[in-house]
């Protein structure tokens, strides 16, 4: 039932329709910034030397860092290989687009977010898609689906299915039970989420950039090493994602269908656009600058699914991998012993153990965050503790019952959030770097 729940319904063609027509709206509202203005993006953000922080909120810089530990998940790895194993490759196709959509997607949340936040006793801010999508609706009824959602989708999607697959990981490469892989990870997850956001923001910003760099020097040398392949594997990646042949067994009939369909689930699975998730980390920042708080969310989205997904797509394709199994983990350890040979399983195995702890750890603040606003904070305490007793529970639950559960909890987060957005779009104000009014920089004379 859940199966035919995400395959018809939660990602089916209606869905698709409007994931697709909420990131056109905002892609033509930003005037195509993505694509047109990425330097600016970056200049004004990444590159600003902007490093703000007030003792009690993260920075501009550690709220991009904490996403990115949400984001940087096995969406990255296992997500990915079970697209391409699945839907071909012109999934690739899809879920870039969906990132491509996804970046105004996720700037049209965040400014939404920046303005409708709002401050707790102790000087912190507080935000979260509830506060907007309850200005929407005109009911806070509303913005209480979202957060139930959300807080149930925390403990499935973004702790269960990560330490899901850090178990298999684990497990095939150094043959360590999966119940010890689950006690450990709600050990740390317990350290890591009872110690307040701030805590988190500072462990992501020193290990998120390093881990990333390492994994994405690993698919460069995997992809360099099988340069020759890139020219048949750019040409798939177009030619499947348009491909019109009858799908077997499939109820459209469409190959194309289900390219795009896995591609958009799991490309917004990695990235979480549309979902209004980051919005939480993101309204947490010391910066009171909400277009500019918009484009560090873009950031994420570009270097989670435009940079890294690319990067393990295509490792995945070069080297065939995508026919080795549809479970990712076996698909990446393949792609990987080109380079790293015997030792691929273990840099396989610990690169998905870093990034779905701290995934796992950055949505236990989405989903304390959403029982604060249903409850005013009582009961957080008991929240994290069974968030982080979770764990054991993900690591010895079947692969495939796990990823169908998230794929429906992923999916309903966006049926309340991407109506919110679009009924106040009219408030998604334009970043100064896109506005007429805005002065151009001067060139110095010669």
């Amino acid at each position: 039932m859940i199966q035919w729940l995400n395959d018809n319904i939660i990602w089916g063609p209606p869905m698709l329709v409007i994931y697709l027509l909420t990131g056109v709206i905002f892609t033509v509202k930003l005037r195509f910034s993505q694509l047109t203005n990425l330097k600016g993006i970056f200049r004004s953000t990444l590159f600003s030397g902007e490093k703000s922080d007030d003792g009690k909120n993260l920075s501009p810089l550690q709220t991009l860092t904490s996403a990115l530990a949400t984001t940087l998940g096995t969406g990255n790895i296992v997500a990915v290989g079970a697209a391409v194993a699945i839907g071909g490759a012109g999934a690739v196709f899809w879920m870039l687009l969906s990132a491509f959509l996804g970046m105004a997607t996720c700037y049209a949340e965040n400014v939404l977010g920046m303005k409708y936040r709002k401050v707790r006793p102790d000087g912190s801010y507080f935000g979260g898609a509830f506060h907007y999508i309850t200005a929407a609706f005109g009911t806070d009824k509303a913005g209480k689906l979202y957060a139930v959602l959300c807080a149930v989708a925390a403990i499935g999607m973004g702790n269960m299915t990560q330490i899901n697959a850090m178990s298999n990981a684990l497990n095939s490469a150094f043959s360590v039970p999966k119940p010890i892989i689950g006690a450990v990870a709600a050990i740390i997850l317990a350290i890591l989420i009872f110690g307040g956001v701030r805590l988190f923001g500072k462990v992501t910003e020193k290990l998120i950039p390093v881990i990333s760099a390492v994994y994405v020097l690993g698919c460069v040398a995997v992809i360099f090493m099988n340069v020759t392949s890139l020219p048949t594997v750019f040409l798939r990646i177009v030619t499947e994602a348009f491909d019109f042949r009858a799908a077997a067994g499939g109820i459209f009939g469409s190959v194309m269908l289900r390219s795009m369909s896995w591609g958009f689930r799991r490309g917004i699975f990695s990235n979480e656009a549309g979902l209004g998730s980051t919005v939480m980390l993101n309204t947490a920042t010391s910066s009171n600058d909400s277009e500019k708080q918009g484009m560090w969310a873009m950031l994420q989205v570009f270097f989670d699914t435009i940079v890294m997904c690319t990067l393990t797509a295509l490792a995945l394709l070069a080297t065939g991998a995508d026919k080795v199994a549809t479970d990712g983990v076996s698909n990446a350890v393949y792609a990987f012993s080109a380079v790293f040979g015997d030792f691929s399983s273990a840099f396989v195995a610990i690169a998905i153990t870093i990034f779905a702890i701290t995934t796992a750890a950055g949505w236990s603040v989405y989903g304390s965050s959403s029982l604060e606003y249903l409850t005013g904070g009582k009961g957080k305490k008991l929240y994290l503790l069974l968030f982080a007793l979770a764990a054991p529970i993900g690591a010895t639950m079947d692969l495939e019952t796990v990823w169908q559960l998230c794929d429906l909890l992923n999916g309903i987060m966006a049926v309340p959030n991407l109506p919110a957005i679009l009924i106040l779009s009219s408030q998604v104000t334009l970043p100064q770097i896109l506005r007429r009014d805005f002065p151009k920089r001067q060139r110095k004379p010669t």
